[in-house]
């Protein structure tokens, strides 16, 4: 994992993704994911948390915290006090968020940071519970299907019977199935990838990545290509409703899946009992 880790901090580097108050791209950003939040919040998708006047927000895989801060923003906005963690891998991109909340006007809200892998969240964050969990930039092809039901499961263990979870992805099988767009070679941002193999067991593909225009290396990557009825169905299982909405994406200008899990399932499979046997 640790391997993993220093290859996704270089990724990040070269991919160019607009993460900070100072960059226009991360601002428009920023106002379309709070619209958003907003949105849900008028159409009473939080009406069983609004009652209490706070709300407490999980922002699973949050890089920089930018969702975070804008759903803690438009909540704010509706006269709702609001408590704020964050947790990612990547300490220091996490510390932006001090800077998204500053910017939003937040100046009120604190912010826990926790580095923790999003399969391993209860872990990281024992005894904590949260009303409202997001997982948002598309970032599930970091995981593998284990560790996708690692993280509902991880999810649903943390929030109340009154718990909201909300998952932004992009639905990239389809899209690549559809165009018939898959390269075993191709550039993503500053770097060249190169498809290497397919784990049947795992459900990812490897690929080797290079340094543009020095080909120097990088490291190995393992992704998979989730579609939005896939992270349904995990959905399902853990929450008893499900409500499906389309949010276009200022950062990639394309339309990407929400899917909004409500009704945790009082009787589902624990956290604890996945993690103790997953398939290496």
């Amino acid at each position: 994992m640790g391997q993993h880790r220093n290859t996704l901090y270089k990724i990040y580097e070269h991919l160019d993704w607009p993460t900070k108050p100072s960059d226009v791209r991360a601002v428009e950003r920023f106002h379309s994911i709070k619209s958003f939040a907003l949105k849900l919040v008028e159409e009473g998708i939080f009406s069983g948390i609004q009652g209490f006047g706070r709300a407490r927000i999980l922002d699973a895989m949050a890089a920089s915290g930018i969702a975070g801060a804008a759903f803690a923003a438009a909540l704010a906005e509706k006269g709702i006090s609001v408590e704020l963690t964050v947790a990612d891998t990547r300490l220091d991109e996490l510390e932006l968020v001090y800077e998204w909340l500053k910017y939003a006007g937040l100046t009120s809200v604190k912010a826990e940071l926790i580095q923790a892998d999003a399969s391993a969240l209860p872990r990281a964050l024992t005894g904590k519970v949260f009303d409202i969990a997001i997982v948002w930039g598309s970032s599930l092809p970091h995981l593998d299907v284990y560790r996708f039901y690692l993280l509902l499961a991880g999810l649903h263990d943390l929030q109340p019977k009154h718990g909201v979870l909300v998952i932004e992805q992009a639905s990239l099988l389809p899209r690549i199935l559809v165009n018939n767009s898959f390269r075993h070679v191709m550039v993503e941002g500053g770097m060249l990838s190169i498809y290497r193999s397919y784990d049947d067991l795992r459900g990812v593909q490897q690929r080797i990545l290079y340094k543009l225009p020095s080909l120097e290396y990088i490291g190995e990557i393992s992704s998979r290509l989730w579609e939005t009825a896939q992270v349904a169905a995990g959905l399902w299982l853990f929450y008893k409703k499900l409500v499906l909405k389309d949010y276009y994406s200022p950062a990639t200008r394309r339309v990407s899946k929400v899917l909004i899990g409500l009704e945790p399932r009082e009787t589902t499979p624990s956290w604890g009992e996945l993690a103790a046997w997953v398939p290496a």
